[in-house]
């Protein structure tokens, strides 16, 4: 009779993405093999643990949703005890009767979010590629811009047009003119 059951493990978190990768693919294997189907494996991540385990005090955790009969979880558990990658394990019956036509469209269903998913991190990927492309393209646009001094571009047209500071130094040399021209008298 099958039944619906939810296995979560904790695997050590200083595997390699390919191995851990191949690490649920071999369990998800070993469900497929014995008659079972894999509803739903999610990849949760690495977590703090609660408590310190094997001296390890983060984990990878994984949760894996499947319909099988109960030899499956036998064999499941007893490989999870033999793995020396897989902290702690726990698998719960979800369900006692189950209907394959629901598991079924369960199944499409989650592969269609999966993929709306994968869709939408492309597209965000997609997005961010085009705003640095955008930010680059700004940056170069300021780099060849001529820098005009603001002294040229501030000159006057005529040079009858005098500063206050060029008026001061006119009456300062005129004072001192009528006092040369005084001494000398």
């Amino acid at each position: 009779m099958l039944r619906r059951y939810e296995t979560i493990f904790i695997v050590r978190s200083d595997l390699q993405s390919d191995e851990m990768n191949s690490l649920i693919d071999r369990y998800a294997g070993i469900i497929v093999s014995l008659d079972g189907k894999t509803i739903k494996v999610e990849n949760w991540g690495k977590r703090r643990l609660a408590y310190p385990i094997e001296k390890m005090q983060d984990g990878v955790y994984v949760r894996i949703d499947f319909v099988a009969r109960h030899k499956v979880v036998i064999e499941i558990e007893r490989n999870f005890k033999i793995d020396d990658n897989v902290l702690r394990f726990q698998t719960v019956k979800l369900s006692d009767k189950v209907d394959l036509e629901e598991i079924e469209r369960e199944i499409a269903d989650a592969l269609k979010k999966e993929e709306e998913r994968k869709k939408e991190e492309q597209r965000k990927e997609e997005q961010r590629k085009e705003e640095q492309r955008k930010e680059e393209q700004e940056k170069e646009e300021v780099i060849s811009e001529p820098v005009v001094s603001e002294a040229v571009a501030e000159e006057p047209d005529s040079k009858e047009v005098k500063t206050d500071d060029e008026e001061v130094m006119q009456e300062t040399s005129s004072v001192e003119t009528d006092e040369k021209k005084a001494e000398e008298e």
